[in-house]
């Protein structure tokens, strides 16, 4: 576990950046995302394949000074061509360029999953998650996507992402619908099948590089030509 440096002041929590050798503190803040956004979003055994590459995949926590127990969690990632594929594949039609990354050296990030337990909520503690994650996905991505669970609202992600400089694109009905009837995650609102909407939200990405400001990428492109 590495502890991020904040500007916060506030003593109520620390931030810190979880490693696959700490299986347990991996597996209490997935059961932090999981017990608010349901059984199964997240599993400790795909976390710890993938939390080897720490610039494709960072996982988050936020603990109380002197505990272990984690009271916040936040997962990004920068996916492949499959991934970006399972991203887009419940969303109708046109939503998103259906190019894959691959197709134009895009880098393509995801806001997989955030959550807080209820006892700190509306502290300020989602906010600066959110912001970390921003921060991350800014620094290596082209373009960068969350999906926030509407059927929560008074845990709803959207006005934090608002705030961290996310913009919403487009409410999809019944994301996670299939993912529930494949048994790949279970809604503790509907259970299977969920019938949660979700909000796809935009991260505007502006990458830099030796050559300066580079030109948008495909996915960009269409949806400024498409009006999100």
């Amino acid at each position: 576990m590495t502890r991020i440096p904040s500007p916060s002041t506030d003593p109520a929590w620390f931030v810190a950046r979880l490693h696959p050798g700490d299986e347990r503190g991996v597996a209490a803040a997935a059961a932090v995302v999981n017990a608010a956004l349901g059984h199964g979003v997240l599993t400790v055994g795909w976390l710890l394949r993938h939390m080897r590459d720490d610039q494709t995949v960072q996982f988050l926590a936020a603990f109380p000074p002197g505990s272990m127990t984690p009271v916040g969690a936040a997962l990004a990632r920068v996916v492949d061509d499959e991934g970006y594929r399972a991203f887009i594949a419940p969303m109708p039609d046109g939503t998103l360029s259906p190019a894959p990354p691959s197709a134009d050296g895009r880098r393509v990030g995801i806001l997989s999953a955030m959550a807080v337990v209820p006892s700190m909520r509306r502290g300020g503690l989602g906010t600066a998650l959110a912001v970390q994650r921003t921060a991350w996905l800014r620094e290596r991505c082209t373009e960068a996507y969350a999906m926030v669970w509407l059927r929560d609202r008074p845990a709803c992600g959207d006005g934090v992402l608002k705030t961290a400089g996310w913009e919403p694109v487009a409410t999809v009905r019944r994301y996670w619908e299939q993912a529930s009837v494949a048994g790949d995650c279970h809604c503790h609102r509907c259970g299977s099948p969920c019938h949660c909407d979700g909000l796809l939200m935009r991260l505007p990405c502006t990458p830099t590089g030796d050559e300066g400001v580079r030109p948008a990428s495909t996915a960009t492109r269409w949806l400024s030509a498409a009006g999100a």
